[in-house]
Formats: C-alpha cells, sequence, structure tokens
C-alpha cells in the first residue's frame, strides 16, 4: 500500500487562511478547486430547493411523450414499466410506477411495474421481449435502458405496442419511427444537464406530468429590457420573428414577474419555472417527496454530484430525512422499514447512507437474481408486508457480501498464479468457478488495485457476465465498441459498463482487449498513474471534529465531488489494535484523540510499522454511528513515506 508513483500533499490551513478573504477560506478554496462548484452563485451552493432545478421541456421527445403518456391513460390502456436489474432501474421504475398509480389522471390505466432478473442479459434480450410480449402491454416505458435497441423497438411497435425509452446511457444511433426516447445524451437534446440518471430522468418526467395539466402548460410569459423583449414558455426562453402567429394576440402574454430576490435561480429560466410551479398546487411538496429515490440512483449511479444533480440528492436527503422521522413512513413503507433495518442515524441522512447503504441493499436484489423483491419492498404499501420486504433484502445483501468476498479471494489467487498478467494494460479476470451477480463490485475492487481499467467476467447462464471499470478518464464505452465483434450484448456508460459474452469467445476478447489497452497508452507506466494527493496538509492537533465545520457546506459527497482528503507528515503512531484476526487495524497518533482506522492491509500496516519510527498518512474523517453513540474517526487511504520530491 505503501508503493506509490508520487504522492503530492496540500497546503496547510494556515497557508490557505493567510492568502484568502473570505469568511470561510477553506470552504472558498475548495469550492474554486472543484470543476462544477465554482460557477454556483453562493446562495444556491448553501441552500436545498426545487427553485434550482431545471424546467424538463428541453428533454428530446417530453412533449409527444406525455401526450402518449396520457391518451394511453385515458383509454385504459396497459402502461408497463420495465426497469434494468441495478439500483437505478429499480428506483427509476418504482418512482415512476408508483406516482402513475397514485395519480388521479391514470386512474383508468392497468399500470405495471417490472424489472429485469439476475438471468436476463441486459437490455431487450430475447428472455426480456418474452415478458413484454406476455403482457401485450398498449405502453412500454423502458427504464435504463433501450437506447442501443432500435431493432427491437420496431418488432414490438409491429405489434402494437407503443414505446417511451427513459435512458441515459449511449447516445442512440437510431431512433425508431414512432418511439419516444428521452436521454439527456442524444446530439440534438438541449438540456443543459448530460449526466443525470434515469431515477432522475423520472423525477423529470414527473415535473413535466404535473405541470402540463397546470393552467401554466404553454402559457407565454414576455419580459421588456430596454428595446429588446424576449419570450418564455414553459421555463424556456422561445424565439418568435415578426411573422409568428402569437405576435398577433399580444393579450394572450404574461408578464414576466418581478421581484426576484437572493433566493432565487439567477438565470432567467429557472426563475420563471420555479415561479410557475409555485402557482401549481402540491406541485412542490411532490417534487420533495419523490426525490427520495431519485437521489438514491444519483449516488449510486456515480453521478456526479455539481449542477442539477446536487440539487436534486440535497433535497432527496431532506425527503428520506422526514420519512425516516415519521412513525410508520406512509408515503414508502418499503423505504422507511429498509432505513430502520440498516438502522442509519434518524438525526441526519447522508449521501454515504445512500452509496453505502441502501443504495448497495437495492443493488443487492438484482446482483442475486431476485430484482423482485427491492420492487416489491419500493412499492409496498403495506407496513407488515414492506418490514417482511426489508429483511428479506438486507438477507439477500448479506448473500450478495458472502459472494463477492469469495469472488475477490479467488480474483487474488488468479493474479498471484499468473502475475504476467499484471503488466498487461488492462486487468482482465475470467475462470469458471467465479460466482455471478456481483461482477461489478469485483471489477470495481480490481481498478483500484491495479490502477488501471479493470474486467470481471463470470459464468451466468451459459453465457459469460461481466462488467467493465475505468480507472481515471479512459470512456470504457470506447473499449466494448472496439472489440464489440466477440460480445452478444453491451451498455452502459463512460465510466462503467456491462457485457455479456459467449464462453468460448472469452480467450478472443481478453486478447482484443489488451491489443487495445496498448493502443491507449502513453508514456511510461508511472506516467500513467494518477497522482495520490490530499486536498489539506494538518498537523496531528488539527486533526479534529471542528475542522469538518469548515467544510461541512460541500456536501453530499460523491462522484465529481469527493470528501475531503488530509494529509499528515512525520506522524508516530500508537496503541496498534488488531481486528478481524489482523485484516483490519485500529491505531491512535501521537497529538490526536481521534481513533484511526485502516480497512484490510492490517497485517502490511504492522509489518510496516516493525521497520519506521515515523510515517506519512493521507485519509478522510467520517462520523461513526455504533449502538446509538456518534463519534469521529479517521480512515487511512495511504500510509507511507511520500517520495521527497513532494
Amino acid at each position: 500500500m505503501h508503493h506509490v508513483a508520487r504522492v503530492n500533499f496540500g497546503p496547510s490551513p494556515t497557508e490557505i487562511k493567510a492568502q484568502s478573504q473570505s469568511k470561510k477560506p477553506l470552504l472558498r478554496y475548495f469550492v474554486d478547486r472543484r470543476e462544477g462548484l465554482n460557477s454556483i452563485s453562493p446562495f444556491e451552493f448553501l441552500t436545498s430547493s426545487t427553485a434550482f432545478l431545471h424546467s424538463p421541456f428541453s428533454l428530446p421527445d417530453i412533449l409527444p411523450a406525455l401526450d402518449l403518456l396520457y391518451k394511453t391513460a385515458e383509454s385504459g390502456g396497459t402502461i408497463l414499466l420495465y426497469g434494468d436489474r441495478d439500483a437505478d432501474g429499480v428506483t427509476s421504475s418504482c418512482l415512476l410506477g408508483r406516482f402513475l398509480q397514485k395519480e388521479p389522471s391514470f386512474s383508468k390505466a392497468n399500470i405495471q411495474v417490472s424489472t429485469a432478473t439476475g438471468s436476463d442479459p441486459y437490455g431487450l434480450s430475447e428472455p426480456v421481449m418474452k415478458k413484454i410480449k406476455a403482457v401485450s402491454p398498449n405502453l412500454l416505458i423502458t427504464l435504463d435502458f433501450g437506447s442501443s435497441q432500435p431493432n427491437e423497438i420496431d418488432e414490438l411497435r409491429k405489434l402494437g405496442t407503443e414505446v417511451i425509452v427513459l435512458d441515459h446511457h449511449e447516445i442512440p444511433t437510431r431512433i425508431p419511427e414512432g418511439s419516444y426516447c428521452i436521454n439527456p445524451r442524444r446530439l440534438d437534446s438541449q438540456y443543459p444537464e448530460k449526466k443525470i440518471c434515469t431515477a432522475a430522468l423520472s423525477l423529470k418526467l414527473i415535473q413535466a406530468l404535473l405541470f402540463y395539466k397546470s393552467d401554466e402548460f404553454n402559457k407565454i410569459y414576455v419580459k421588456k429590457e430596454d428595446s429588446k423583449t424576449r419570450y418564455f414558455q414553459n421555463g424556456l426562453e422561445i424565439f418568435l420573428d415578426k411573422d409568428n402567429d402569437l405576435l398577433k394576440s399580444q393579450s394572450e402574454f404574461t408578464p414576466f414577474p418581478q421581484g426576484r430576490t437572493k433566493e432565487d435561480p439567477t438565470d432567467d429560466e429557472r426563475f420563471l419555472f420555479s415561479f410557475q410551479t409555485s402557482q401549481i398546487p402540491n406541485f412542490t411538496d411532490q417534487i420533495l417527496a419523490n426525490a427520495d429515490l431519485a437521489s438514491i440512483g444519483t449516488v449510486t449511479d456515480l453521478m456526479p454530484l455539481s449542477g442539477e444533480n446536487r440539487q436534486i440528492v440535497k433535497i432527496g436527503l431532506q425527503s428520506l430525512l422526514s420519512l425516516y422521522q415519521t412513525e410508520k413512513g406512509e408515503h414508502r413503507p418499503g423505504l422507511f422499514w429498509l432505513m430502520k433495518a440498516l438502522n442509519l442515524p434518524n438525526k441526519s441522512i447522508t449521501s454515504k447512507d445512500l452509496g453505502w447503504g441502501l443504495g448497495p441493499a437495492l443493488n443487492a436484489a438484482g446482483r442475486m437474481g431476485k430484482t423482485e423483491v427491492a420492487v416489491e419492498l419500493l412499492l409496498s404499501e403495506n407496513a407488515e408486508s414492506a418490514k417482511t420486504k426489508a429483511s428479506d433484502l438486507l438477507k439477500l445483501n448479506l448473500e450478495r457480501k458472502d459472494r463477492t468476498k469469495r469472488n475477490l479471494d479467488r480474483v487474488e489467487r488468479y493474479f498471484q498464479r499468473k502475475k504476467e498478467k499484471t503488466e498487461e494494460p488492462v486487468a482482465f479476470c475470467y475462470e469458471p468457478d467465479m460466482e455471478p451477480g456481483v461482477s461489478g463490485i469485483v471489477a470495481t475492487k480490481m481498478t483500484e488495485d491495479f490502477k488501471k481499467v479493470s474486467i470481471f467476467i463470470s459464468p451466468d447462464n451459459g453465457d459469460g457476465r461481466g462488467s467493465i471499470r475505468a480507472y481515471q478518464r479512459e470512456n470504457v464505452l470506447e473499449y466494448l465498441n472496439a472489440v464489440s465483434e466477440h460480445l452478444l450484448h453491451f451498455g452502459g456508460h463512460p465510466e462503467a459498463g456491462g457485457f455479456s459474452v459467449s464462453i468460448n469467445k472469452i480467450p478472443d476478447l481478453e486478447s482484443a482487449l489488451y491489443a487495445y489497452g496498448k493502443s491507449k497508452m502513453v508514456g511510461s507506466k508511472d506516467e500513467a498513474l494518477a497522482d495520490l494527493s490530499s486536498d489539506l496538509t494538518i498537523l496531528p492537533e488539527e486533526l479534529s471534529e471542528s475542522i469538518v465545520k469548515e467544510w461541512k457546506d460541500l456536501e453530499p459527497f460523491g462522484q465529481g465531488n469527493p470528501d475531503i482528503k488530509l494529509g499528515l507528515r512525520n506522524v508516530r503512531v500508537y496503541h496498534l489494535n488488531p481486528l478481524s484476526g489482523g485484516k483490519h487495524i485500529r491505531f491512535h497518533i501521537i497529538g490526536s484523540s481521534i481513533k484511526c482506522l485502516l480497512w484490510n492491509k492490517g497485517e502490511d500496516f504492522e509489518k510496516y510499522c516493525s521497520v519506521t519510527y515515523t510515517m506519512d498518512l493521507i485519509g478522510r474523517l467520517e462520523k461513526n454511528h455504533f449502538q446509538g453513540k456518534e463519534s469521529t474517526q479517521f480512515i487511512i487511504e495511504w500510509f507511507g513515506k511520500a517520495n521527497p520530491e513532494s
């Protein structure tokens, strides 16, 4: 763990404060260095409000999709929501499905919610197509897949099923005639955000559905600025030339609202959309309530926590805490009892609780081939049933953890036997005794260990099911596209992808990935590695709970906005306390009362301590909740002696 190419230590708090005029110098310093945060207005950065969400009406195909949804509902048709098996697919399907089931405008429709199971290949595969055809819905909504499968959509439409795709993965190469693809990554998309997950898209569609039936829909607002006149509709600026028919009826226009305050968005479009939605009864309450699942999907699917994603997670955390603090969790009993079963702290819910608690528990159902347990839990309206389902889900999660541990042990032995494979440009692992369902977790761990793009494959129903994960800024979809001739199916987004492959094609796939990886390599091996850095370098006496308060407003932490890494130099450690037979270790450093914890490298740490007097550390402070007590601990991410030039 202590052998790295380069280690860089950030400035000290004293250095930052000496160069800043801000009332919160550390916060200002971190914000200025984080892309996606440094351009946000101070009030927007500090608050959480639905006012800072974009209008959904710049999403491609949103208007015809709304028409089709309401048309199907009014005719009493069957609407089938079919989602992917992961947490984003499950949360997006249950979020939109439960809203439609509760919405009076859809009372005539038969709303069904289903998801892929552990045995189904990704997307509109043959088994999934059979299930959809068996239902024969009037309208199919695919969630978290569908952008890359126009042929299958053509087939369904010939059978009389209309299709709406809600997805954020691949850029569609062809959109079948008569179907609608709501995907912010489309080349013709005007939506300000490109990296939003499908659960967030479900929330955007709920925004649009509520707005569509209100008096505000299609109302024209006019804003006169000196000699210029600007027009807005549905929270978006529109451009009308002199021959436009709308200009012939000035009386239809509504004056742009006045009285903007510092608590409002600084741009006209979000300000107007916020004003319009404030005129719609219960609109804000509905969005706040449904941000709970959208926030879980956003964090679990590793979306960058900047821009609109940041607001969705912030209001979602508020919604989750409000739900958790109710007596029975009437709004979403399943989620309420899942939080209870996870024993989350009842005074605050953080993004860590989503990324390390709720999200993995929901993911576990799909990984273990029982996605229906998570779906039934989130759709449950009965407290006793929800409590049972929450318990069932946590049992699956324990099974998933055991399976992950077995696979990780096999991966470690695999690379010990085949050390030559560690020199390849990508880390690739497949053996017939690997267990299915946890390939994404294992591939992620491989990227952490090998510091390179990693691929893990396990046998699954006669084929191989695999995951690929990026280490730095690689686009893994480019890798999959380059070797697509060897694959049965593949999908995902630039940071993470999944695929299936015939067992007999795995050797060819491995060779092709090595060849493509070599073509992507630039410079020496050391140059390909990212620097290990701390955001701040502190003294042992500064390692305390109080320092966290100086940047607390940076939360929520996650992808694109990682927790602050603290560096300590030349420290002495004492009171080593091995845990789990030496696998983990807890210790103290001289000068601080905060307990330090190192996971999975306890034996290495003890050996290193036996040959050195002082060491350098990089880690992060986090809250620990155990048996109702809260404490702060320092989680070590790196230990050793930094390179002299750092």
